[in-house]
């Protein structure tokens, strides 16, 4: 009984390490090719495996799309729990600026496979990444702000949807700039001053002490006067989207 209970659990840990290849594989031909143009004969080759075999775990090329994009962004989520889970700070800007710098180098060294994601839900293609899929990994974010509220270190009267917005959509565009200014003489471009410009940004317009202790501060004026252009980009955004 024993021997049988080994043998299974063998087969199911070489069946899971098999599909982490497929998976990685077509991860990779996906970014490459983009969904229309990946072949899964071309997956499998990748895989070292028969085309055949890759149809045993998914019945066709949306459905292993589908199993590519839930990997991705639920591992992101698991990674984004994990390093709020190993701040050693306890305040909200703290552990802001930890979240941050995680999501602004995550979008730079994922940015291909990102910029498929989005493609495809541009789209409306059948292959797009689930809004629960996404709902979860920003759900994060979510979760640290009303919190940062709940410990009174954050304006009462702040809107969650407009900081989130705020929050993801600046780390993008910075990312997306720093991503392509990369080149073979500077592989590397500094992430933390960008960090700290959304630290500054959440201290100054959200923070509950904002209008007592840096209002004055010619420097937060500045930092206010941007962050309220673009919360209205963001609306206006928004609306057209709607």
């Amino acid at each position: 009984m024993a021997s049988n209970a080994i043998s299974s659990e063998t087969q199911r840990a070489k069946l899971e390490r098999k599909e982490r290849v497929i998976l990685e594989a077509a991860r990779a031909i996906f970014v490459d090719h983009g969904f229309d143009g990946a072949r899964m004969q071309v997956i499998a080759r990748r895989a070292g495996i028969g085309e055949g075999t890759i149809y045993s775990y998914y019945d066709s090329k949306a459905e292993l799309m589908l199993a590519v994009l839930q990997q991705f962004w639920d591992g992101l989520t698991r990674e984004a729990e994990g390093v709020m889970a190993s701040v050693q700070v306890t305040d909200f800007f703290g552990r802001l600026e930890a979240l941050a710098r995680y999501h602004l180098n995550t979008v730079i060294v994922n940015a291909d496979f990102i910029n498929l994601t989005f493609a495809l839900r541009r789209n409306n293609s059948e292959v797009s990444v689930s809004r629960d899929h996404l709902r979860h990994y920003v759900a994060v974010f979510d979760r640290l702000f009303l919190r940062g509220q709940d410990r009174g270190e954050l304006r009462a009267d702040a809107v969650l949807w407009q900081a989130r917005d705020i929050f993801y959509g600046s780390l993008e565009y910075s990312a997306r700039s720093i991503e392509m200014t990369i080149d073979a003489d500077r592989t590397a471009r500094e992430q933390e001053p960008v960090v700290h410009q959304m630290v500054a940004l959440f201290r100054s317009h959200f923070g509950a002490a904002q209008g007592t202790v840096a209002g004055d501060d010619p420097s937060v004026v500045q930092l206010s006067s941007k962050l309220d252009r673009l919360s209205e980009k963001f609306d206006a955004l928004a609306k057209r989207l709607g």
